[in-house]
C-alpha cells in the first residue's frame, strides 16, 4: 500500500505519460519520427503488459489491474487480421501482395491464383523473374499492367486481371509512380482504379515524398469519373495515425495485420504487426460495391509481408417513398 503521495504521483505518471505521448500525434503529427514510433501500437501493449507483472511484483495490485487493462484497450484499437461485414454476394475478390524484390519463394503463391478465382491482383516490389513467372498466367488471368518493354514495373507494381484493364502510368517529381486507368469489373460495372506503392519512411525525406504521393493520388482520385473508385496498394502508413485517418475520407477501408510477418527470417507474433496494405473504395451511386470480407493470407513465405484477399459484393439503398 503507499502511503506516501509522491510515490503515488509517480505511479500515475508512469502509468499514464506513455498513453498521453501516443495520443500527441493526433495533435502533433508533424515529426517524422515520433508519427513513425507511435504507428506501433503492439510497443505500448508490451510496456503496459510489463508494468502488469511489475507492479503485481510489487503488490501495488491496483496499480497492476490498471495497466492490464490499458494494455487491453490498445489492443483493441490495433487493427485485426480479418474483417467481415455482412455476407458476401457473387463477391469481386482482389489480392494484394508485396512480394519483396528478392522473394525466392514464389510457387506457392502462383498455385494459389491459379487454384482460385481471383479477380484482380495488384502486386509491389515485382522484379523481372518475379513478372516472367506471372506471365505464365496469362491463361487465366489474360490482362496485366506492368513488365512489358518502356514500361517495366512502375515503383515495383504490376497488376493481373481476368477483366479487362485499361491503366497508365504517371510519375511525381520525386520519381515515384502512381497508376490510375480503368478495370472492367463486368460488362456493365467499369471501376476506377489507382494504385502506389510509396516509399517506406526510413528518413525524413522519404517521410515527406510518402506524404506527397498519398496526397497526389487522392487529388487524382477526386476526378474519378465513375460511380465506384478503387485505391490499392502498400502505402507504408500505419492504420493508427492521424494521416491515416485524415486520408480518403470519402472512403470506406478495413485495415489490416499484414506487416512484418517476419524479420531476417524471424516470425513476428500477429499482435506486433501493423496495417500498411491498405484498400479504400468510394462509391457515389446505388447500387454500390462494398468491403463485405478481408482478410490475411499468411500461407506464403518469401516476404515480410502478407498478402492480403479483400472481397467486394454490391449493396443496393433503399429509398423510401414520401
Amino acid at each position: 500500500m503507499l502511503k506516501r503521495p509522491l510515490n503515488l504521483i509517480i505511479l500515475v505518471f508512469i502509468l499514464l505519460l506513455p498513453s498521453a505521448i501516443w495520443g500527441m500525434p493526433f495533435e502533433l503529427s508533424n515529426l517524422w519520427w515520433l508519427e513513425n514510433i507511435t504507428g506501433i501500437p503492439s510497443i505500448l501493449i508490451t510496456y503496459y503488459i510489463g508494468l502488469c507483472i511489475v507492479f503485481a511484483f510489487l503488490h501495488y495490485y491496483v496499480f497492476s489491474g490498471l495497466a492490464l487493462l490499458l494494455s487491453c484497450i490498445w489492443f483493441m484499437l490495433s487493427p485485426s487480421s480479418s474483417y467481415s461485414n455482412g455476407q458476401c454476394v457473387n463477391p469481386l475478390t482482389i489480392v494484394q501482395y508485396n512480394l519483396y524484390y528478392t522473394n525466392p519463394n514464389r510457387s506457392p503463391f502462383l498455385d494459389y491464383l491459379e487454384k482460385n478465382e481471383i479477380d484482380l491482383v495488384v502486386l509491389q516490389e515485382t522484379a523481372p523473374w518475379h513478372g516472367d513467372r506471372f506471365m505464365e498466367l496469362i491463361d487465366k488471368y489474360p490482362y496485366q499492367f506492368g513488365g512489358t518493354p518502356g514500361l517495366g514495373y512502375p515503383s515495383g507494381q504490376m497488376i493481373i486481371s481476368k477483366q479487362p484493364l485499361n491503366l497508365k502510368a504517371q510519375n511525381t517529381p520525386a520519381g515515384h509512380y502512381m497508376i490510375s486507368g480503368v478495370w472492367q469489373s463486368s460488362k456493365h460495372r467499369p471501376v476506377s482504379l489507382y494504385t502506389a506503392h510509396p516509399p517506406s519512411p526510413r528518413s525524413e525525406q522519404l517521410w515527406h515524398e510518402r506524404n506527397a504521393l498519398i496526397g497526389s493520388l487522392e487529388r487524382l482520385s477526386d476526378y474519378s469519373p465513375y460511380a465506384d473508385t478503387l485505391i490499392i496498394g502498400d502505402f507504408n502508413l500505419s492504420a493508427n495515425t492521424r494521416r491515416f485517418t485524415d486520408a480518403y475520407q470519402d472512403y470506406h477501408t478495413a485495415p489490416l495485420q499484414s506487416w512484418p510477418r517476419e524479420i531476417k527470417g524471424l516470425p513476428i507474433p500477429s499482435f506486433s504487426r501493423i496495417a500498411i496494405d491498405h484498400l479504400w473504395i468510394r462509391n457515389t451511386e446505388s447500387p454500390s460495391l462494398f468491403i463485405c470480407k478481408r482478410e490475411v493470407l499468411s500461407q506464403f513465405s518469401g516476404s515480410d509481408h502478407s498478402a492480403v484477399v479483400t472481397y467486394l459484393s454490391e449493396r443496393q439503398y433503399k429509398t423510401s417513398n414520401k
